[in-house]
């Protein structure tokens, strides 16, 4: 049964119980009313670890009275692989102090077996709570994810790039070694928009980001700033390091891409700046990089160093095509 709320085909049930009788009066039911029931019946520990590794559940069952495993301790197994998963304890131990301490433990709720007609309502009744917490946590994950990332390219964004420009000056100034910042224009990236209208542009420039992010280590960072502008961090980089790889990178997003049926392309300016050389923190990097990168588009010559006196070292970029 898909994680929609409602039980309407096939529930994936998972039964922790050591006796097939009491699963079985289970699985019955759960199957009055004539839906499909998937079941698994396990009795240990690492059959509970194997099963939940293996298969996605719609709902947890267990018996709290187990001989080989605590009903808490079999709780606490589930809550570490799926917290959202519905946990519903059925046992035969008589008094309302067991009850008590399965909810205390966090079941969401305890059915005697001597009264399992109030099972499938729970059941359907949990299966539903399930789903709304899974997408309420859906939810909170997007949008914190979206507070650092550009939505378009799902690249980080300015602030997450901040932070991450940040925490690479600290290692540099630790270990002593360079951080390269590269800002990237794109050149002709108007024309696209105004000729082939924003969706083409947005195309562009998901597949520049795709590209950029390809050709980089996995410790370097790929952001984008706004607009057709984005940055590389490249943590432990020189010079020379830096210029390979913005060299790289403009081969790399001149090369034609399919959009729409149309070969569309689009060329680059990239301004170079660095630490220790040209700033100490990771704002003043940026406007320095972000000057090299004017510097290169004003005079087309593709890739700018920016020196430490503010003066700057045009290196004209080898054209392909």
């Amino acid at each position: 049964m898909p994680h929609g709320g409602c039980v309407t085909s096939t529930l994936r049930v998972l039964i922790l119980d050591d006796s097939e009788h009491d699963a079985t009066l289970v699985i019955r039911a759960l199957q009055g009313v004539g839906h499909q029931v998937r079941w698994e019946r396990v009795w240990t520990a690492e059959a509970l670890v194997a099963a939940m590794n293996r298969d996605g559940w719609d709902i947890v069952v267990v018996d709290f009275a187990l001989r080989s495993l605590s009903g808490i301790a079999a709780l606490q197994l589930v809550r570490q692989r799926d917290p959202d998963l519905p946990v519903l304890f059925v046992s035969g131990t008589p008094g309302e102090e067991a009850a008590v301490d399965a909810m205390k433990a966090g079941a969401h709720d305890y059915i005697r077996k001597g009264n399992l007609r109030r099972l499938l309502p729970a059941v359907r009744h949990e299966v539903r709570e399930a789903a709304v917490r899974r997408e309420r946590r859906r939810l909170a994950q997007r949008v914190a994810h979206l507070a650092y990332h550009d939505a378009l390219t799902d690249l980080p964004n300015r602030t997450l790039l901040h932070d991450r420009l940040a925490q690479a000056i600290r290692g540099a100034q630790r270990y002593s070694v360079p951080v390269a910042l590269l800002v990237l224009d794109l050149d002709g990236f108007k024309e696209v928009n105004d000729t082939f209208g924003h969706r083409s542009g947005d195309r562009i420039l998901q597949h520049v980001a795709a590209r950029v992010r390809a050709l980089l280590r996995d410790v370097d960072t790929v952001a984008r700033l706004g607009g057709d502008e984005f940055a590389i961090v490249l943590p432990s980089t020189a010079l020379n390091g830096a210029m390979l790889a913005a060299r790289k990178v403009l081969e790399e997003i001149e090369k034609p891409c399919l959009v729409e049926h149309r070969r569309l392309s689009v060329r680059g300016s990239i301004g170079i700046a660095w630490y220790p050389e040209h700033a100490k923190s990771a704002d003043a990097l940026l406007q320095k990089a972000d000057l090299a990168m004017y510097q290169a588009k004003s005079e087309g010559v593709g890739i700018a160093v920016l020196a430490a006196s503010r003066r700057h070292a045009p290196v004209r970029r080898r054209r392909t095509g």
